[in-house]
C-alpha cells in the first residue's frame, strides 16, 4: 500500500549536526496544531510522486527549496495520527544539507521552525514521557521536551528509528 502523505527530515551536516523541526500553527480542527513535526503533508494530484510531495510541502511551510540531488535516503513508511484516531500512511525522505540555514516559516501551516542538534536528541536524560496537548485524559507519550511542548509521536519515533535511539523503557 502506498503512503498518503511525506514528509522532509531535513538532516544539516556541519559543526552541529541538526535535524529542522517546525511547530504546526493553532488552527481549529487540526488535531497536531501546536505540535512538532517534520514539514510535509497530503499528496497532490499534481505531485509526480512522494519525493516531490516532500518537497513541494518543504517549500510551502518553510521557504525551503531542495532538489532531488539532495535526498540521501527514503525512510522506513510510518502510521502517523495513532493516538488523535486519525491514522495517516506517511514515507519520510531524508535530505542532507551542508549546515543550518535559515528557514521562513509560512505562518498558516508552520508557526516557527527550529534546528534541533541532534546532540540534544542522542541524549537519554532527555527522553521521557510527558502529557501531550490535545490528547484526551493527560496520557503520557514517550518524547522529548522541546521550547514547551512535547516532540513526540510520529516524528519521534521516526528520529528514534533513524538514528538508532532506543525509547527509553518504563516511560
Amino acid at each position: 500500500m502506498e503512503a498518503d502523505a511525506a514528509v522532509a527530515v531535513v538532516h544539516a551536516l556541519g559543526p552541529e549536526e541538526s535535524v529542522l523541526l517546525l511547530r504546526r500553527s493553532r488552527r481549529p480542527g487540526d488535531p497536531w496544531a501546536g505540535h512538532w513535526a517534520f514539514p510535509g503533508g497530503r499528496r497532490e494530484p499534481g505531485d509526480s510522486g512522494l519525493v516531490d510531495t516532500a518537497l513541494r510541502e518543504l517549500g510551502e511551510e518553510c521557504g525551503v527549496r531542495l532538489s532531488r540531488i539532495q535526498l540521501e535516503c527514503p525512510l522506513p513508511v510510518r502510521h502517523a495520527g495513532q493516538q488523535q484516531g486519525r491514522l495517516v500512511l506517511v514515507a519520510p525522505f531524508l535530505f542532507r544539507v551542508a549546515g543550518t540555514f535559515d528557514v521562513t516559516p509560512d505562518g498558516v501551516e508552520a508557526e516557527s521552525a527550529l534546528w534541533l542538534p541532534l546532540a540534544q536528541f542522542r541524549d537519554s536524560a532527555r527522553h521521557r514521557a510527558d502529557a501531550v496537548p490535545g490528547l484526551a485524559d493527560g496520557r503520557k507519550m514517550p518524547g522529548i521536551p522541546l521550547d514547551g511542548t512535547p516532540l513526540w509521536g510520529f516524528t519521534y519515533r521516526v528520529l528514534c528509528e533513524w538514528l538508532g535511539v532506543s525509547e527509553p523503557l518504563g516511560i
